[in-house]
């Protein structure tokens, strides 16, 4: 029997997958259920049913911080050297190794490194492939793929500063200076 004023589970799922396939940021379906099927079990227990305004609040506490896309026709490709290339790949690669250590903690958060570090890659990939067809060694990335790239390092770092993630495996001086190197880097491009 439903309740008024609440929501399913499948409901509210689904109003974060909306809002945030809205703003072009793509989690699987699974990866929120089980984010807020563990929310609600440390608030209540087990609910098919919740409370609109539990709903609401988990709806906008897991799209916040999510911006809509913005328009970057007027804005240039950024113009990267092989150097900068390489160690913007590296930096992805190691936000991708850094969040799979840490996919058991944070899957949410997990998932849009892993989502936002794959279409970095892909759109780098595929500019490196450009220029060396052109014979240039200079790489043009649009500014939407410095924009995830910054937000995948970024969100790297927030994981291992602010969520607890775990990277003993690596030289954790050494990690930080990487990314901190790419995103001064990022930084020194046209602005996004």
């Amino acid at each position: 029997m439903e309740q008024p004023g609440a929501m399913r589970v499948d409901d509210i799922v689904a109003a974060i997958v909306r809002r945030l396939t809205d703003r072009q940021r793509v989690v699987p379906e699974y990866i929120v259920r089980d984010a807020i099927e563990a929310a609600l079990r440390r608030r209540a227990g087990d609910s098919e049913l919740v409370p609109i305004d539990v709903a609401e609040e988990l709806i906008n506490g897991f799209c916040s911080g999510v911006t809509a896309v913005e328009d970057d026709s007027a804005t240039m490709p950024a113009v990267l050297s092989g150097d900068e290339t390489g160690r913007l790949m590296t930096a992805l690669g190691l936000a991708v190794h850094v969040a799979a250590f840490n996919l058991d903690r944070d899957r949410l958060h997990v998932a849009q490194i892993l989502n936002g570090a794959a279409a970095a890659l892909v759109a780098l990939g595929s500019a490196a492939r450009a220029a060396h067809s052109d014979g240039t060694s200079a790489v043009l990335l649009s500014p939407a793929t410095l924009r995830t790239a910054r937000t995948t390092v970024i969100g790297v770092l927030q994981g291992l500063r602010d969520r607890g993630w775990q990277a003993h495996h690596l030289d954790q001086a050494g990690t930080a200076a990487l990314f901190g190197g790419v995103l001064d880097m990022l930084g020194a491009v046209p602005p996004v």
